[in-house]
């Protein structure tokens, strides 16, 4: 007797379960059935490089409040919403991401503003938020939000309020810039010295001074909190641990750095954006030589910040530009510029990591999507669905001629290709030189030493 195999199935695995509900299709997975699936799957590919070119409309938003250049910036970690401006006129803008709109403006220091930051409510044991900053008159000043919309709420419609902080300190020398503690109610500055602050207290409490002339910037460690990382304008990079007296480690590179950030999911490894126009990757245990080098720029970084994710971080440049870099990538993944935006000095992620913030010189803060071809409206499961898609099928033919050709070239202003092209000349001419002299000399006599290590200069500790 013939056996007659049946195909069983379950009526509730194909049937509609409404009206609009959408047909599940059956699927055999085998490759043997499926001869074409992987020239499918390249055009897919392919057509989803092109629509994100596409679609790529970063600019958001430009924010004309503020007179003049904008110096520096701050976002508070503990709202999605919330960040802070500083001008050259010493003026603070207290904003709202959502609105785009500001909510307070106050007239903060006679001089230009160098630093803002925002304090740890858990650090300082409050409900309220403070913010703090520090400017060229040689004051840190601590603004409450609350106090400063009581001050407002007693005005008159349009009546200009002179806000006045919670707390003032007074340093012997010019600030450059002030960041808070995460654990404790403690925020040090950077001048000619770097100097520890207790609230307490009107003097510092600590000064840590390892023959400088001028410390530019500094940030503590989200994890280690006692560490406090800063560049100087010697070249130098120095870590200081406020438990103890002395400084732990200097090294030296080749140029100055003006800027550097922690990476806040491996709090090991920071990252500084150097006058070279390279930003260099540092392991903490082993400062004799950069962890990755990430190039693209054409001119001097000035500011610095990282995605709340760890994952990615964005750099504001003298050339007018801003690139997103990943933390273990060489080269940037996207480049932002306008015609009307100058030199960014300021630049930061917003804390769902969505967004970007730029302050520059041309008075204007401008907010930016972190992807430039991402949808900002509500979307269905299935929307979301095919855009995952799309990224694996990039991710799976990254490598492919024609789809690493799309995804790679991005619009730039003349000038900046024109820099492109001379430093590649440059670059050329300089590798030729040395393979040439290796030639002609004795074995040994030229070693080969990894760019990684030509960076850094010396190490001090």
């Amino acid at each position: 007797m013939v056996k007659v195999k049946a195909i069983c199935r379950n009526p509730k695995d194909y049937e509609k379960k409404s009206a609009k509900d959408v047909m599940k299709m059956q699927r055999n997975p085998d490759p043997s059935l499926n001869p074409f699936q992987e020239a499918r799957e390249y055009q897919r590919a392919l057509n989803a490089a092109k629509v994100e070119k596409i679609f790529s409309k970063p600019f958001l938003a430009a924010l004309d409040t503020h007179t003049d250049g904008i110096t520096t910036m701050a976002k508070n970690v503990n709202s999605m919403v919330d960040f802070v401006t500083g001008d050259h006129e010493g003026i603070i803008c207290m904003w709202n991401l959502h609105s785009k709109s500001e909510y307070h403006v106050i007239s903060a220091h006679l001089n230009s503003i160098r630093g803002l930051t925002y304090a740890n409510p858990a650090a300082v044991n409050l409900t309220d938020t403070l913010f703090l900053s520090s400017g060229d008159d040689k004051f840190v000043k601590i603004w409450s939000l609350n106090n400063c919309n009581k001050q407002k709420g007693n005005a008159r419609k349009g009546h200009i309020v002179a806000y006045k902080p919670k707390a003032q300190y007074m340093s012997k020398s010019i600030l450059f810039n002030v960041d808070h503690s995460y654990e404790e109610a403690k925020f040090a500055t950077s001048g000619s010295i770097v100097q520890v602050w207790d609230y307490e207290r009107s003097d510092p409490i600590s000064r840590f001074d390892w023959g400088m002339d001028a410390v530019n910037t500094l940030k503590w460690n989200p994890s280690e909190t006692n560490l406090i990382l800063s560049s100087a304008s010697d070249r130098s990079i120095c870590l200081y641990d406020i438990r103890g007296n002395t400084p732990l480690k200097r090294i030296f590179l080749k140029n100055k750095s003006s800027c550097l950030t922690w990476n806040p999911y491996e709090p090991i490894n920071f990252v500084v954006g150097n006058e070279d126009s390279n930003c260099y990757t540092f392991d903490m245990r082993k400062l004799d030589e950069a962890k990755m080098i990430h190039k693209d720029h054409t001119n001097a970084i000035l500011s610095i910040d990282f995605s709340p994710t760890g994952k990615e971080f964005c750099t504001g440049s003298y050339d007018k530009s801003i690139r997103i870099f990943g933390y273990n990538n060489g080269r940037s993944r996207e480049v932002y510029h306008t015609k009307r935006m100058q030199q960014v000095n300021s630049i930061a992620y917003s804390m769902d990591s969505k967004f970007i913030i730029s302050g520059s010189e041309d008075t204007n803060v401008r907010i930016w999507k972190s992807h430039a071809s991402y949808s900002l409206k509500p979307m269905l499961s299935r929307e979301k669905e095919k855009i995952a898609y799309s990224n694996r099928l990039k991710k799976k033919f990254a490598y492919n001629k024609e789809i690493k050709r799309i995804l790679r070239h991005k619009h730039v202003p003349k000038l900046i290709k024109k820099r492109h092209n001379i430093r590649h000349i440059q670059t050329e001419s300089k590798n030729r030189k040395e393979a040439n002299i290796r030639a002609n000399s004795k074995p040994g006599a030229l070693p080969y030493i990894p760019e990684r290590k030509k960076k850094v200069d010396d190490v001090e500790e």
